[in-house]
């Protein structure tokens, strides 16, 4: 078995993850998006630490926080019917518990690290003062959650999906009522708090915008390559207050894209 193999791990998630969907009812397919979710935050990471050649020790402790780091969703979703923290609970402090519980992480030689990554990755922003590989591995589940949240989204907002007014929470579809926080955090290029939308068009703008969040160079690549924030700034209107921020945005990917040919 090598550092990367964690194939124990993903056959207790799955059959841990079968159990409670099972025990959802007819309202069980946002816990199967879920699951799909976390294999594509995985596969993400795993391209992430090859990418970026992650030592073998650091490789899996990165993979095994990128697989659980929603494993919480499942309990929060059975009790409270959502997925958003606001109006639930923290799905990363849920998760800890449960890891600990099922005792998920015994016999690894960095599970206070991979405990830790799973409870911060849902953080605004992370603590300044980290040890280096809990930040490193941090920072890639946050990428890998980032960059698939981001192809869910579009997805879902161009009709793909099955839950778009869902996923953006029931935010009106009104240019006019654009976020100015929003629209100054994206110029700034730094996060922008989900508390300041009050559009669906806010919301585009802040997934976009998560370029200037990813950590690595091979996650930068992935985000612009995927088109998928260039597809949703190309949803926001040009006589609106989003425009010169949208324009920003859609020549910072290009400039970007220009880079890696």
């Amino acid at each position: 078995m090598t550092d990367a193999d964690i194939t124990r791990h993903e056959e207790w998630f799955a059959a841990y993850a079968a159990g409670k969907i099972a025990g959802a009812g007819p309202d069980a397919e946002p816990m199967r998006l879920k699951c799909e979710h976390t294999r594509r935050v995985l596969a993400g990471a795993r391209e992430i630490v090859q990418a970026e050649q992650f030592p073998p020790r650091l490789a899996r402790a990165a993979l095994l926080a990128a697989l659980y780091h929603d494993v919480g969703r499942f309990d929060q979703y059975l009790r409270y019917r959502s997925f958003n923290d606001r109006v639930s609970c923290n799905h990363a402090v849920l998760g800890i518990k449960i890891i600990n519980r099922e005792r998920c992480l015994d016999g690894e030689e960095m599970r206070p690290a991979i405990g830790a990554a799973v409870t911060l990755h849902n953080r605004f922003v992370l603590p300044a003062a980290l040890p280096d590989d809990l930040r490193r591995i941090t920072q890639v589940v946050r990428d890998a959650d980032k960059l698939d949240i981001l192809r869910l989204m579009d997805e879902e907002l161009h009709g793909e999906g099955k839950s778009a007014r869902a996923v953006v929470y029931g935010l009106p579809d009104d240019p006019a009522r654009a976020s100015g926080k929003i629209i100054a955090a994206a110029l700034a290029g730094r996060p922008a708090s989900y508390g300041d939308l009050q559009s669906v068009g806010d919301f585009r703008l802040l997934l976009a915008a998560w370029f200037f969040e990813m950590n690595f160079a091979s996650s930068r690549r992935r985000f612009a390559a995927d088109g998928h924030a260039r597809r949703l700034l190309l949803g926001l209107p040009l006589d609106s207050p989003y425009a010169p921020a949208r324009a920003m945005l859609l020549a910072r990917l290009d400039e970007f894209s220009s880079e890696m040919k």
